[in-house]
């Protein structure tokens, strides 16, 4: 039985007379009735009213009733294409082969219409809504428009109802390719200017009306119709020539073929765009192959329904990309990729304000060096209240006030805010070196050095000045929030808000409460998250809290072996099918050798020989040497050979050395096993009360791969979770296949 409930796209239908195009079929499509805040989505009831109003209007047009078509949206949406929520429900997503058939049946359908068609982009128009957009000959946005693309890759499928085959002949090869494959990793989506700059529309429109007038000037340029182009076209002739890269007879002669033929330039040119470099070490192709040996096959599909377009028929692309999507549509990485989505979605920061939480009007940092900037910076841009930094030095506090107020600059120069705003902002920061000048602060943040003593007598130093409800709260990454507050008079009002580096681009921010922490104060830090734009992601204080805890049982998992005499080459590669990021030693680098040294010592020293404080870790951290050298030629950076100098490489082969250091598979596992054991123990222990909140926290923060669908899924589609903690983490939804 489905559990799935779909909320059925309406079409409302009007016939508008246009001077320049005449009788106008204008149909909106439009969220249920009542459900107006919900953007306009496909599913398949959506999908037979969108495409049967369509599909009456050209007939219509065959009829002679109508002279044109425009599609447009409704509030701030065109269409927002695919409803995610379909593909968690395995009974509906058996629909998705019948809407893509009807998809298909259209796209063929209108270009043999006898009608231009005009799509106004009012709003959003992603995946599937976009390619309902590209079935149009001309099409027109608002100024402003945001969120036009294909992101369908990043969710384990691809543009398959027809954007994988027409896409190329609307923007060209390269944007096509790039906008397919390249865009939905950088989770990047076009706003109308720079569609308008690649050909995506052909104007910008303000609304429906400015567009018909610049539909009718555009088919009024582009072609000439004769009496003889707009005859009604017999059916029986059309499916022997809407493949064909002639015209087709009775079509609205505007409209050119839309796949290159052999040996063309077009056909070059989209080879080309597939062979183009991905970054500065790999190809498109070679990225693929990657990605899907990672477990994720979408863009390597892409890239071989891309190479099939020269020569082909519409038919047979379109049959082509039916069978691929498809395919993709029931694999795992698919499921994994859209459970991630819906975590991202369900995860966004929110719209109203966090419930219970108190009003802030000045914010201070206790510290001034460069995190302590940075999250001043941040605080500044999303509370837009006064932010005061305080050090006992007064050259570090100008220091922190100058980086702090760059941010504030770069911001601006990035678009995001405008130049007096970026002035008002800037002029709010300060920086002191007098503790009286944060007494009237609603929260004082500390960004000191990690080191217990130094954060206690900071919280004892400002809980001498503030008043009594006012808010302590502490960037720690994995010392104990609850230590931190010991001795104070209000350890209720403490909570802990631990951003990620660089904190402008990070956008989880860990929110940890102790036993004391009261309701209004946790609310409090949820509502500062939420106002900066960041995901909020729940612990309890533990040691770590979530993504450090097991960033480090799995680099812990890897520097043990390499103690124990691995080859460090082998050590860094075992973990690539995980389809992180960046291999361990690179990231080792990116947190810095003292710190991984420090925060690992910490974790065994709170949480015994699971963690593995490594010896060799601390001679590199105390060298100030590297794990990694800088190649603008490789993939991943190569391992620098002072790794083999400081771990003893020369101790392989040693008795035992098999067992005590693996590498390759044997690496992996035993470090999927560690995590399986980790986060069952953070479970049980209430660090968080779902898998859900790990994997959010692992995805935006240690850059986890979605295709994964977070860590959780991933080991539940291994077997790791069943053998090692003795259940799966989500029942059957990810365990593997029987």
């Amino acid at each position: 039985m489905s559990s799935y409930t779909e909320h059925v796209t309406r079409v409302l239908t009007e016939d508008r007379e246009h001077p320049g195009v005449g009788t106008v079929a204008v149909l909106t499509f439009a969220p249920p009735e009542g459900e107006e805040k919900r953007p306009a989505t496909l599913g398949p009831r959506s999908i037979d009213a969108v495409t049967g109003a369509i599909n009456t209007a050209l007939d219509r047009a065959e009829a002679g009733e109508i002279q044109a078509i425009a599609l447009t949206g409704s509030g701030r949406v065109f269409l927002a294409g695919a409803d995610l929520s379909m593909f968690s429900d395995p009974t509906a997503v058996s629909n998705v082969e019948g809407m893509t058939r009807a998809a298909h049946a259209l796209q063929v359908r209108v270009r043999t219409s006898s009608v231009p068609v005009l799509a106004h982009l009012n709003g959003v128009a992603l995946g599937g809504g976009l390619e309902v957009a590209l079935m149009a000959d001309v099409r027109t946005a608002a100024a402003g428009v945001k969120g036009l693309g294909v992101p369908e890759t990043s969710l384990g499928i691809l543009p398959g109802w027809g954007g994988t085959t027409l896409l190329q002949s609307v923007v060209g090869p390269e944007n096509a390719v790039r906008m397919i494959l390249e865009d939905p990793a950088r989770d990047k989506q076009l706003g109308a200017d720079e569609a308008l700059e690649i050909g995506l529309i052909d104007e910008i429109a303000e609304d429906l009306d400015e567009a018909l007038d610049e539909f009718a000037a555009l088919i009024a340029a582009h072609v000439d119709v004769d009496e003889a182009d707009t005859d009604i076209v017999d059916p029986s002739v059309v499916e022997a020539v809407v493949s064909s890269t002639s015209p087709i007879p009775g079509a609205w002669a505007g409209r050119e073929a839309p796949l290159p033929g052999v040996d063309t330039p077009e056909a070059e040119a989209l080879l080309d765009a597939l062979d183009a470099a991905h970054g500065s070490a790999e190809t498109r192709r070679t990225w693929s192959a990657r990605l899907e040996s990672q477990g994720a096959p979408a863009v390597a599909r892409a890239i071989g329904l891309l190479q099939k377009l020269p020569g082909s028929t519409l038919e047979d692309a379109l049959a082509r990309e039916a069978d691929a999507l498809a395919e993709l549509v029931r694999s795992d990485a698919a499921a994994a990729s859209m459970y991630s989505a819906e975590l991202l979605r369900r995860g966004k920061p929110g719209r109203r304000p966090v419930d219970g939480a108190r009003e802030i009007q000045r914010v201070g940092v206790a510290g001034a060096g460069l995190m302590a900037a940075q999250i001043a910076a941040q605080l500044a841009l999303g509370l837009q209240v006064p932010v005061i930094m305080r050090d006992l030095d007064e050259a570090t506090a100008a220091k922190g006030l100058a980086a702090a107020r760059e941010v504030i600059a770069q911001t601006a120069a990035r678009g995001r805010i405008d130049e007096e705003m970026a002035t008002r902002i800037a002029a709010a920061l300060d920086a002191t070196t007098d503790l009286q000048q944060l007494a009237d602060c609603d929260l004082v943040l500390e960004a000191v050095p990690e080191v217990l003593t130094i954060k206690k007598s900071v919280f004892a130093e400002l809980e001498g000045v503030l008043a009594d409800d006012a808010l302590l709260v502490t960037n720690t990454s994995s010392l104990s929030v609850t230590a931190m507050s010991e001795g104070l008079a209000h350890p209720e009002r403490v909570v802990g808000l631990h951003f990620f580096n660089p904190v402008a681009k990070m956008p989880l921010v860990e929110v940890i409460h102790t036993e004391a922490t009261d309701e209004a104060t946790l609310a409090t830090g949820l509502e500062v998250v939420r106002r900066l734009r960041k995901f909020a992601v729940r612990s309890a204080d533990a040691p770590g809290f979530i993504v450090n805890r097991l960033l480090f049982r799995v680099l812990g998992g890897v520097l043990a072996p390499l103690d124990a005499g691995a080859d460090p080459a082998e050590v860094d590669a075992s973990l690539d099918a995980l389809g992180l990021p960046m291999r361990p030693f690179a990231l080792l680098d990116l947190v810095g050798l003292a710190v991984a040294d420090h925060v690992g010592t910490v974790l065994q020293g709170e949480l015994g020989d699971r963690f593995h404080a490594s010896p060799g870790l601390s001679v590199m951290a105390e060298k100030s040497a590297h794990f990694t050298e800088r190649s603008r030629d490789a993939v991943h950076p190569p391992v620098s050979p002072t790794v083999a100098e400081v771990f003893g490489a020369d101790a392989q082969g040693a008795p035992g050395a098999e067992s005590s250091a693996p590498v390759g598979d044997a690496l992996l596992e035993r470090v999927r096993d560690g995590l399986a054991e980790e986060i069952a123990i953070m479970l049980e222990d209430g660090v968080v009360e779902r898998p859900e909140q790990i994997d959010l926290a692992l995805i935006l923060g240690a850059g986890f791969p979605r295709h994964r669908g977070g860590i959780t899924p991933y080991l539940d589609a291994t077997g790791t979770s069943e053998r090692v903690a003795g259940r799966s983490f989500h029942g059957e939804t990810f365990s593997p296949k029987r």
